[in-house]
């Protein structure tokens, strides 16, 4: 999601402590907690163009990691002849849990507020998604940025979630080749109300690098993809980071933070097995060191659960991170096929 409106982006690579970089690709997938799975299978995947990557029993082992007890089963999706990029669907027995993020505006910190894929088409993936009951913050926003013309859309639809849709207008999209409808998942924002802190976790903590820095209002009022007020557009400052282990736009996390709006915090409502778009899975090597670079940072870490079987990957060894605003990192090693 890049809610800059038409405002003129600038990018620099930051340098990173060496012993912190051990995280050298980003997310490889995001997880939502559902109260149907079927209904993202039956509704969303065919809009997305998506296809079943796999399904199963949640181990025992991730249950005592998310410190739950109900037991749970998985589906991963994604967009075909991609490697990442996926959605991983949780969905617990029982009675469905309260919402991450319940009638979360734009300007309400805390969490993971949505995820990013480009469309092929954002007329027909307008039409589709509200014929499926998916509203948006806005009508889909047309906007510069650079050299490049696109267009975006922020709907919110099952379980609370919300996505950024992006159709690149000009110059015409390259490299996407299994884009039929919607692409792989490739970036993911949280709402922070303390955006120093946030950037020195992933900065320091992770090891990230910033593909994009830039911080200022709209430049005229009106309609905005962010859902503001169209009179207070040029008075709310938007500070935004986007950050990845080698400074790309690729399984990259986007920090957002306002400047003169405000709203609810939901920080505390992240833990499983609360409904929504949940956390974010990126692998590593050293996990131990990673690890101990974030603890002694003094950020919220569990212990190392060890040999855990993630489905499409392996067996991994596997610890939760604690960013700014609560949003849940998941870390993995892989250790065996």
């Amino acid at each position: 999601m890049k809610h800059l409106l038409g405002l003129i982006l600038f990018s620099f690579v930051s340098l990173v402590p060496a012993n912190a970089q051990r995280i050298t690709e980003g997310y490889h997938e995001l997880l939502i907690v559902t109260a149907d799975a079927s209904a993202w299978v039956n509704e969303f995947a065919p809009i997305a163009g998506w296809e079943v990557r796999g399904s199963g029993t949640v181990d025992a082992g991730w249950l005592s990691l998310w410190g739950v007890e109900q037991s749970a089963s998985y589906t991963v999706i994604g967009n075909p002849g991609t490697e990442r990029g996926f959605i991983r669907l949780i969905e617990f027995d029982g009675e469905a849990s309260d919402y991450i993020r319940p009638n979360g505006q734009s300007w309400d910190t805390g969490g993971l507020f949505d995820f990013n894929m480009r469309v092929a088409d954002m007329n027909a993936t307008r039409r589709a998604l509200m014929d499926a009951g998916w509203t948006g913050a806005s009508e889909p926003i047309q906007f510069s940025f650079g050299p490049f013309v696109v267009k975006e859309w922020l709907p919110r639809g099952l379980d609370g979630v919300r996505l950024a849709v992006i159709e690149r207008i000009q110059p015409p999209l390259e490299g996407w080749p299994n884009m039929k409808k919607f692409s792989r998942a490739f970036n993911a924002t949280m709402i922070v109300s303390d955006i120093e802190d946030a950037r020195r976790f992933w900065r320091d903590g992770m090891g990230f690098r910033s593909y994009l820095d830039h911080k200022a209002p709209s430049k005229t009022a009106g309609p905005n993809v962010l859902g503001l007020p169209h009179n207070l557009a040029t008075e709310i400052v938007r500070d935004v980071s986007i950050m990845h282990p080698n400074g790309e736009n690729e399984g990259s996390i986007e920090l957002l933070a306002f400047e003169g709006a405000s709203g609810s915090d939901f920080s505390g409502r992240t833990d499983m097995p609360n409904r929504g778009l949940a956390r974010l899975r990126f692998p590593a090597e050293g996990l131990v060191e990673v690890r101990e670079y974030i603890a002694n940072l003094g950020y919220p870490v569990t212990d190392i659960s060890n040999d855990l079987p993630m489905s499409g990957v392996g067996s991994v060894n596997v610890f939760v991170a604690t960013a700014p605003g609560g949003t849940k990192i998941e870390i993995y090693e892989v250790t065996g096929d």
